[in-house]
């Protein structure tokens, strides 16, 4: 059997031991929080750090198969000269992956989220305040009668022809870019029931930016009572007035909101606790009406708590909206970049690791831009993803087979400089349709489940 002891060794004097973006995923981190969890394994060569090793091979690797995942770490096992390999044979690794605690994966993202908290601090903020970015997006899985059970398909699809899906609302830190969590749950509560699971993140002084799906009344009181501001668009159900209430300069105005006359059980309160909301709350409408030469004329109204034009004046809380769009790019990152937006898992458990550690593969990347733009005094937001994590996966075997320290760190900042080099092009204000050029194959649609054409071999479309 390989030498388990050897193993962890070597992983820790090489990327998980020199680079500060991994050391939440070390042997040695790994077996804590398993232990902290009360979870037992027996001495083999699938260990959860072992496990937790090759789920991460997995999750960065452009395949996503057990298979490939296996086969990577067998490469760098039989690299480094070792002769008794496990069986290349996945369905241990799968077995392994599903002994895994849920809790381990989601202590190791908190921890590593703890870690980067330190990296956001007066001049990294805005204006001197932490600030987080959130919107709602969705994921699809296998179609098994578990995850059917569990998260069911849209109601508009056909029996036996969609796939589960889940929805979830993701928090962003908006300095370092990086996810600090999610809440997941199925197509039918509105995004604000997930929203609100969140607040526990927010502190006093911090500022919450989204769009105009969470431009309610409620939330904004609720949250300005702790001591936390709102920067959101306007809710298409709410029409804006500029004639009214106290001017602060141009597109720049204070107005008084009431509350909504009727309780309703969606608000997320008790019909005592909204009766005792504040009645009004004053509120600043600031617009934005300046439209780039060749783009589409589209006014948009933002609604803040932010009422002091000295402190927050309107130039910085337009520039701030529009860092709003970075969400919908990270968002792409997860799903297309690394490929979250089909899991793959066949039970529920499973799905909640593999985005677990979805998450945690793209805060790592996210340190290592971070780290990158740190070194070589770049801008963080104009480094590429997409660009890391191809490099990352260049890089990664060789630093895993690595022996020398030395050679380690030379690795790492090869791996620094370039990330750092690879910049994303200035493009403010760029809009690029949502369509596909590229057409499907010309194959008929699944409109019956998979078993009704066996049985009606005529109409399969071959």
């Amino acid at each position: 059997m390989v030498s388990l002891t050897n193993w962890e060794r070597h992983a820790n004097t090489s990327l998980l031991t020199h680079s500060t973006v991994a050391k939440a995923l070390a042997p040695a981190s790994i077996v804590r929080n398993c232990r902290a969890v009360g979870h037992h394994w027996r001495d083999s060569f699938w260990s959860p750090a072992n496990t937790l090793l090759t789920f991460l091979l997995q999750v960065l690797d452009g395949a996503k198969t057990l298979r490939a995942a296996v086969a990577l770490l067998l490469v760098q096992l039989a690299g480094r000269g070792q002769a008794d390999l496990p069986s290349p044979d996945p369905s241990a690794y799968c077995q392994a992956r599903r002994r895994l605690p849920l809790p381990v994966l989601t202590r190791l993202l908190r921890q590593l989220v703890r870690q980067m908290r330190p990296l956001v601090t007066d001049r990294t903020g805005w204006l001197g305040r932490r600030v987080w970015v959130l919107d709602g997006s969705s994921v699809s899985m296998p179609d098994t009668p578990e995850l059917q059970k569990a998260f069911p398909q849209p109601a508009g699809q056909a029996p036996g022809c969609g796939f589960p899906v889940a929805q979830f609302v993701a928090l962003f830190c908006w300095a370092t870019g990086a996810i600090v969590d999610l809440a997941i749950d199925t197509l039918r509560p509105h995004e604000l029931t997930l929203f609100r699971r969140l607040w526990h993140y927010f502190a006093t002084g911090d500022v919450v930016l989204a769009d105009r799906a969470y431009c309610s009344y409620v939330d904004m009181a609720r949250l300005r009572a702790r001591g936390v501001d709102c920067v959101l668009r306007l809710h298409h159900r709410r029409k804006s007035d500029f004639r009214q209430g106290r001017s602060l300069g141009t597109d720049d105005r204070l107005v008084t909101w009431r509350r909504p006359e009727r309780w309703l059980p969606s608000c997320g309160l008790s019909r005592q606790a909204f009766e005792h909301l504040p009645e009004t709350l004053v509120i600043r409408l600031v617009r934005i009406s300046d439209t780039p030469r060749g783009f589409r004329s589209q006014t948009i109204v933002v609604v803040t708590t932010l009422v002091d034009p000295v402190q927050t004046p309107a130039e910085e809380i337009r520039a701030l909206y529009r860092d709003r769009w970075t969400i919908e790019l990270n968002l792409r990152s997860i799903k297309i970049g690394l490929g979250m937006d089909i899991l793959r898992g066949q039970s529920v458990d499973v799905v909640h690791k593999e985005i677990a550690m979805h998450l945690l593969a793209y805060n790592l990347i996210r340190l290592l831009m971070w780290q990158a733009a740190r070194v070589h005094g770049r801008d963080l937001h104009r480094l590429s993803f997409v660009g890391t994590l191809h490099r990352l996966r260049a890089v990664l075997p060789l630093l895993l087979a690595r022996r020398g320290q030395r050679l380690a760190v030379a690795l790492l900042e090869c791996l620094l400089d370039w990330i750092a080099t690879d910049l994303v092009p200035c493009r403010p204000d760029r809009v690029e349709p949502r369509r596909v050029k590229r057409r499907p194959k010309q194959y008929s649609r699944l409109n019956k489940p998979r078993q009704w054409y066996h049985h009606h071999p005529d109409t399969t479309g071959r």
